[in-house]
């Protein structure tokens, strides 16, 4: 579990990053409502000068009273349809309020899950509450940022080759709005790591956050060169969505968003990406185009599974002990491919294992005809069977199966 000091961390990183993505719509918002209160003043002025010329037309006897109602009517419409098409283009314009919505639930979307996984909070936890002792600790979010990327520094400092700490260091420049940091350090993730999506497409990321969302001949590389290590990279599909949705190519913003749905990588918020799909398909209908035949989610292996505790094993446990439930392969490697949490009071019951669960898009239980199946009990509530923990197993169980498979948790680890 994530210790409190680096919540606020991330809390610290999240909030500057936010300043960052809605700082130009609130600038640009401002310059279009006045832009279009302008156009609707002029409107409205020309509006009033040809409705006195039509009235001295018809007092002057060059035009009849049927003719002056008319036209006087048409003259209306028109200024309706001119005042109805500049609400709709500062409704779709580029830089709407849904822009930085969008860019904030997806921030949230990569972050969150990023320090979730790689997020080494016992390592951040001691330097935070050595300042929490300090008599200056009571320090703005932006102060408390900083304060974060120097501890995140110092260890990459200290460990230039751990290539986790960079990695967590490069998105934390990149939420912070420090792009040009946050390039040099994804870069040096690839000279000590080689080419991987996972650097690359982060790093257009931050590219095109630091061209103000401007697809350049460079972040197009990038993202090329991503797409062609691994063509459903989250990173780099989320930017192309963004950048989409900034330029009004909604229906090309929802299809891209789709496929990262669609993909079931691990650690996707798949709330946040279908409120921006949502979003996007509300923009699309004010221009008055057509929905895009939205692509069917594959059909992925699973494994239906109904967990159970055994009879003499009941009351060996309290309700809201941890339960953990997962694949691994029969032979060779025992990272699991599939895992869920529950707890212990939601016995009994049955799960779903399937490729959303993966721990790495590089071991799914898709890649496997037959998995050996664990449910834990665990007395730590962490990962891992260790003496104490009540345990059940099923040897080998097959993916090709209709049918659930019953997994008993029986015995006592030794």
């Amino acid at each position: 579990m994530m210790t409190t000091n680096l919540w606020i961390a991330i809390a610290a990183i999240l909030a500057v990053a936010f300043v960052v993505l809605w700082w130009p719509y609130l600038r640009n918002s401002k310059l279009q409502a006045n832009e279009v209160n302008s156009r609707s003043q002029a409107n409205t002025e020309s509006y009033q000068q040809s409705l006195l010329k039509l009235q001295q037309q018809r007092d002057d006897k060059q035009i009849t009273q049927a003719d002056f109602d008319t036209l006087s009517t048409e003259l209306g419409r028109k200024l309706l349809q001119d005042e109805a098409s500049q609400e709709i283009q500062l409704s779709v314009g580029k830089r709407t309020i849904a822009w930085p919505i969008i860019a904030s639930l997806l921030t949230v979307t990569l972050t969150i899950p990023l320090y979730l996984k790689l997020g080494a909070s016992d390592q951040l936890d001691a330097p935070v509450q050595a300042a929490n002792d300090d008599p200056h600790a009571n320090l703005t979010q932006e102060q408390q940022l900083e304060m974060v990327l120097q501890q995140m520094e110092q260890q990459v400092a200290q460990n230039p080759t751990d290539s986790q700490s960079l990695f967590r260091l490069a998105h934390a420049y990149t939420s912070a709005g420090k792009f040009d940091q946050a390039i040099t350090a994804f870069k040096q993730l690839v000279e000590l790591e080689g080419e991987h999506a996972e650097f690359i497409g982060p790093q257009a990321q931050a590219l095109y956050y630091k061209n103000q969302q401007q697809m350049t001949p460079e972040v197009i590389a990038l993202i090329d060169r991503a797409l062609k290590l691994d063509p459903e990279d989250t990173s780099t599909l989320v930017l192309l969505g963004m950048d989409n949705f900034v330029n009004s190519n909604y229906a090309d913003a929802i299809t891209t968003w789709q496929r990262v749905l669609n993909s079931n990588r691990p650690g996707i918020d798949r709330l946040a990406l279908e409120n921006a799909i949502g979003e996007a398909k509300q923009r699309l209908t004010l221009t008055g185009e057509e929905l895009p035949n939205m692509p069917a989610a594959p059909v992925t292996a699973s494994l239906k599974v109904k967990v159970d505790i055994s009879d003499e094993l009941k009351g060996q446990f309290t309700k809201d002990q941890i339960v953990f439930i997962y694949a691994i392969p029969v032979e060779g490697s025992r990272m699991p491919l599939a895992a869920v949490k529950i707890t212990a009071g939601e016995l009994p019951t049955q799960v779903i294992l399937d490729d959303s669960m993966a721990m790495t898009p590089a071991a799914k239980i898709s890649d496997y005809q037959n998995v050996k199946l664990f449910a834990i009990i665990s007395k730590s509530g962490t990962p891992g069977i260790k003496p104490g923990d009540l345990q059940g197993f099923v040897e080998s169980a097959s993916l090709d199966s209709e049918h659930p498979y019953l997994l008993t948790i029986d015995s006592i680890a030794k």
